[in-house]
């Protein structure tokens, strides 16, 4: 990732998806540029293990919000823990995969694959989108599935 500069982002960043991945590689390239950063994911154990690379690596702050974002209702989470933050960079990257033909998928998996891939990206730019409208700079990075160019069966 070209250097960040943090007169233009601010001195944290959010990233989902954070436990692996591109996600991972998101929020360590955030952290290489001296950005402090706010992990979520699911696997809290992993998120752990990332933040103890992320902080004896690039000596950056660091905080994880444990959540499944496939849920619905999880933004109140994601602003206790970043509200006091002076959040100027979003990578909404958290996804999930689409193992089968679509109509042997059980329904509230497919809920909850709408929820992860589109209503929580909506959440996350909506908020922070407005906290960066209102700060006058920032960047929002969110991120798709391979799957959404090429369909499903």
């Amino acid at each position: 990732m070209k250097q960040m500069d943090k007169d233009v982002y601010g001195p944290w960043a959010l990233v989902t998806g954070a436990s692996s991945g591109i996600g991972e590689e998101f929020a360590r390239q955030v952290a290489a540029n001296g950005i402090s950063v706010v992990l979520l994911a699911r696997r809290e154990k992993r998120l752990k293990e990332v933040i103890a690379e992320l902080t004896a690596r690039y000596d950056v702050q660091t905080r994880l919000v444990a959540v499944d974002l496939g849920r619905d209702g999880i933004l109140g989470r994601v602003t206790q823990v970043t509200d006091e933050l002076d959040i100027g960079f979003v990578v909404s990257n958290a996804g999930a995969d689409n193992p089968g033909p679509f109509i042997s998928l059980p329904y509230e998996r497919l809920r909850e694959i709408v929820q992860l891939t589109v209503l929580t990206h909506l959440d996350l730019a909506d908020h922070f989108g407005q906290r960066l409208a209102k700060r006058g700079r920032g960047g929002i990075v969110l991120v798709s599935a391979v799957a959404a160019a090429g369909g499903l069966p």
